[in-house]
């Protein structure tokens, strides 16, 4: 009776190693496929094409909820939509993951300013204006959150001003370093001599 279940559980072990691989390969296609639904919501932000960036992060989040990447474009392109609240909703989830993810501090700022609530909008901006070493982005931060205090209450018009102008100087400054990694020799750190944690998340968009 021992010898038995000796030889089923040599023959177990056996079926178990020979799944390994196999096991390895389901594994590894399911996150390269999640990685390349996130990659195409990407490049169509980058382009754009907002609804369709949405509909990639939507489906790469239904596969694996946890990913904090497709929460990130997702609330961006809700908010290029003009979904505020729904960009909120997505930036929130992907702040509590990340405190330190820069795009999701911007986003999640701006987009509550655009719905009125500059005490939320203040607060993200400046842990964004903390996150870059980009003197240019830092003095807009700063002034914009000069302005949010010395005009309180702003106007819809001077909140969208102050959100167009942040986003505006933000791509700006992501263009300039794209340029300087894209001919620099590899690996980049900067201007400043060292690596920059936000323009490094902002490269994939």
């Amino acid at each position: 009776m021992d010898m038995v279940d000796e030889r089923n559980e040599n023959r177990l072990t056996m079926t178990v190693h020979r799944c390994y691989p196999v096991l390895l390969a389901a594994l590894a296609f399911a996150i390269s496929g999640c990685a390349t639904t996130v990659g195409l919501g990407q490049a169509a932000l980058r382009e754009g094409r907002y609804s369709e960036a949405a509909s990639k992060f939507e489906t790469a989040l239904t596969e694996h909820p946890e990913r904090t990447d497709a929460l990130v474009g997702l609330g961006i392109a809700r908010y290029a939509q003009g979904g505020y609240g729904e960009a909120a909703a997505h930036l929130s989830e992907a702040v509590s993951q990340d405190p330190k993810r820069a795009d999701a501090q911007l986003y999640l700022g701006l987009s509550h300013l655009e719905r009125g609530d500059e005490g939320a909008a203040a607060e993200h901006l400046r842990t964004f204006g903390g996150l870059t070493h980009s003197a240019r982005v830092t003095r807009q931060v700063d002034d914009a959150l000069q302005l949010m205090r010395t005009e309180h209450p702003l106007s819809p018009q001077s909140r969208h001003f102050i959100a167009a102008s942040l986003e505006s100087i933000v791509k700006s400054e992501q263009e300039l370093h794209d340029a300087r990694w894209a001919y620099a020799p590899w690996p980049y750190y900067g201007h400043y001599g060292y690596y920059d944690p936000f323009f490094w998340g902002w490269r994939s968009w």
